[in-house]
Parts: structure tokens; C-alpha cells; sequence
């Protein structure tokens, strides 16, 4: 009998502004929630009951937990005050009873990891804890352990000066129950730091050689997006080839705030470069932030018109636009390389519905944009290319950002490259 403890409390400081107004554990990944990939491999590892702290953001998690699958009893502990990892185990000491072991996951990874695989492991040796570990890029920045010949942990430092290894703590624990109500009894408030150092000796370490990362950074939680289309190709690799089309600058002529129907003009030689999309194979998809709806400018209905009247400019080229994606939401920040939030260029959401909705392989697909965040988007989707149009908004000064575009001058230009290339 196994239980699963998932330590998903914090308060994601590193990821503000993104995580003020959604909770860590529940950041989008490729679409889905973290969370969501943590209970589906806890699922198919064969345990049944999990307990998940909360603090910040609770409710959010309370109305996830409410429509999950019933297949897992996720438990919520509520702390008013965040605890620390070992201060959660602490305040549920009876969680081990009528157990053989806890697995102990600390939610703000995301990883590929077969947690069956590593409780099998666990179940074949003798001692009390086994400690997942991965290669580490910067062991520097990590918790670093050392191995004997048995796998047996026989140092451990936390971002040593001089790693010995390159064995970073993975922050996935199995620990046997009798353990775990010992580790209670300590009343400590940090795993890594007040628990672990005294079980060295007494701990294995098995090595994980697959996909493992801390998204608790903007620039890991954003490679994030892009590893997770290769590491899910099923779910994106599968299907047509897209041209994500930003609207305004890009498709339809730039009017600040546009707000009427008679205001939307197709740009020259629009109709014409749908039109050629589509004949080469391409599903035309229309990506825009849409923040005079979130502001109070227009509302969803004007949109609608605004967007229907598109649809008979290109109508009268003899083609259309395939899918519609609109964000309401106000930015937060002035920065366009920020994502503020996840459906919001930069930010990929967009991107990920669709291709979701519309079967659209994203590393055959393609994105056009006249400003870095629609550049950004394209990029964290892991789309195959990204075409910036010259307007008089651009870049904004960012241009040592580590991603590769194409500029062209027009959309016409931006469709040849495409369809020769």
C-alpha cells in the first residue's frame, strides 16, 4: 500500500506576475495544469489516495480538486501558515497509518519520471528512504548527493562550490511509513535542509535518465512549454501544419483600440496570402490580444461582428481564416517579453488550444507577427517557425532575446518564405 503526499503550497514568488492570479501547482503547461501531469502519473503508478497542501490561491485547487477523476481521492490540508515541506509531515502524522510507504513529490517540478519504476526500486532495498535524482545541467544550483557502489547516499550538499556529482535532488521521495512518522516527531520545517542530512547513510539514490526540471523560474517554466510538445508528441506532433496570424499589423491594417467593424481593412495582399495558405496545406488560425474587451471598450458581441466582417473581406478572395483565438485579458506589465498571463501574447495559451482543438501539429506550423510577444508565443508553443513583419511597434529595443526569427517587410513576403520553404 503506497500513499502520495504532493508538497504544492508556495507561493510561486519567482513566477509574479504570472502567479498572482494563479496558484503554482496549477500554471499552465502545454494547456493543461501542472498538477494534472503529477495526478495522472500517481494514477497509472497505482496509487489510489494523495494528500495536497494548499495556502496560496486555495480555492483555485479546491474547484480542481472537485472535478478530478474519481479514480484518485485527493486530500486538501489547507495551511493558513505555509509549514515547509517537513512541517507538512509534521501536521499529518497519521497519514502513514495502515501504509507501507509515502511518496513525497514536490509539485513544482515537471518531469517525465515512472514513478512505478522508482517505487519498485525503492521496494528492493533496505533502507527506509530512496531519493530520486537527476542529472543536473548547473550542479552548482542544486542539491548535490554522492553514491557508493550500492547507490547508497553518502554525502548530500545543497549547491556545493565543488560538486562531486552531478546528482541533483529531484525533490521525489519514497519514504517508508515507520520513517515518516519518525521524520513527524522531529517537528522540522524543511526536508532538504533539517531532515535529510541525517539519514545519509541510510538512503538510496536511483538515478532518473529521462526529462526532469524545476519550473520555478520564468525561464524554466517557459522551456517548459516547448519540451512538453516533444515529450508529448502524441498530443502535438500529430495532425496538420498551422499559420498562426496575429490581426491587427499583421492581417488587418492597425487601428488603436479598433472597436468598429467599418474599421477593419485587410491589409494588401491579405486575402491573396490566405487564400495561398491554404491552398499549400496550411490551416489558418487568427492568434489576438484582446484587451479593450478586459478594459470595457468593446464587449464579446463586438467582437464577433468585428470578426465576422473580416470574414467577408476574405470571403471575397474565395477563402477564409480556419479558427479564431482571442485573449480579454488587461496586461499587467508594459514589458511584451512578460507573461503576465498564460493565454496572453506572449504567453502561448492561444497556441495550445488550438492545436488542441483543431489537431494542428505545432512543430510543422508556422507563426506571423509584427511584435516580439507574437514572436514569444510561436516560440514557447515550439512552432517550427516565426516570422516577424516590420511595423513601426517591432521588437521595442529586444532584439538579444535567444530565439531566431525571419523579418520580412510584408505578409506577402512572410508567404512566400513559408510555401518555399
Amino acid at each position: 500500500m503506497t500513499k502520495a503526499m504532493l508538497l504544492a503550497a508556495g507561493l510561486g514568488t519567482r513566477l509574479r506576475p504570472l502567479t498572482n492570479q494563479v496558484t503554482k501547482c496549477l500554471v499552465p503547461i502545454a494547456g493543461r495544469p501542472l498538477l494534472d501531469y503529477w495526478v495522472e502519473k500517481i494514477i497509472e503508478a497505482g496509487i489510489t489516495e494523495a494528500l495536497l497542501n494548499t495556502h496560496h490561491l486555495a480555492s483555485q485547487v479546491r474547484d480542481y480538486i472537485a472535478q478530478l477523476d474519481k479514480n484518485l481521492q485527493l486530500i486538501e490540508f489547507y495551511e493558513p501558515k505555509l509549514l515547509g515541506s517537513a512541517g507538512t509531515i509534521a501536521a499529518n502524522p497519521d497519514f502513514a497509518n495502515d501504509v507501507d510507504e509515502i511518496i513525497i513529490i514536490y509539485a513544482d517540478n515537471f518531469s517525465d519520471i515512472n514513478l512505478a519504476k522508482l517505487l519498485n526500486f525503492h521496494r528492493h532495498h533496505p533502507d527506509p528512504i530512496t531519493m530520486l535524482l537527476f542529472h543536473a545541467p548547473n550542479p552548482k544550483a542544486c542539491g548535490i548527493a554522492e553514491l557508493d557502489a550500492q547507490n547508497r547516499i553518502i554525502s548530500f550538499a545543497e549547491k556545493p562550490k565543488q560538486p562531486k556529482t552531478n546528482f541533483a535532488n529531484a525533490g521525489i521521495y519514497v519514504i517508508d511509513s515507520k520513517t515518516y512518522r519518525e521524520i513527524a516527531t522531529m517537528q522540522a520545517f524543511d526536508l532538504g535542509f533539517d531532515v535529510l542530512p541525517k539519514f545519509i547513510g541510510k538512503m538510496k539514490g536511483w538515478v532518473w535518465d529521462g526529462y526532469h526540471t524545476d519550473i520555478g523560474t520564468y525561464k524554466t517554466y517557459l522551456q517548459a512549454q516547448r519540451d512538453a510538445v516533444e515529450l508529448t508528441s502524441d498530443k502535438f506532433n500529430q495532425g496538420r501544419p498551422a499559420i498562426f496570424i496575429d490581426r491587427d499589423g499583421t492581417l488587418i491594417e492597425s487601428v488603436h483600440y479598433l472597436s468598429k467593424p467599418e474599421q477593419v481593412q485587410l491589409i494588401a495582399g491579405g486575402g491573396e496570402a490566405i487564400k495561398k495558405l491554404r491552398k499549400a496545406g496550411f490551416a489558418c488560425i487568427l492568434v489576438t490580444n484582446q484587451s479593450p474587451i478586459g478594459q470595457g471598450i468593446i464587449t464579446e458581441e463586438d467582437l464577433i461582428e468585428i470578426h465576422n466582417t473580416l470574414s467577408a473581406q476574405l470571403a471575397k478572395y474565395g477563402t477564409q481564416l480556419d479558427g479564431f483565438y482571442h485573449c480579454p485579458a488587461v496586461p499587467q506589465v508594459k514589458d511584451r517579453t512578460i507573461v503576465d498571463n498564460y493565454d496572453r501574447k506572449p504567453g502561448p495559451g492561444m497556441l495550445f488550444k488550438a492545436a488542441k482543438e483543431m489537431q494542428v501539429d505545432l512543430t510543422s506550423s508556422w507563426l506571423i507577427g509584427d511584435m516580439i510577444s507574437d514572436i514569444l508565443a510561436g516560440y514557447y508553443a515550439n512552432c517550427k517557425g516565426l516570422i516577424l513583419i516590420e511595423t513601426d511597434r517591432g521588437l521595442e529595443g529586444k532584439t538579444t532575446l535567444p530565439v531566431k526569427w525571419n523579418t520580412v517587410p510584408d505578409l506577402k513576403t512572410a508567404v512566400e518564405l513559408i510555401v518555399n520553404y
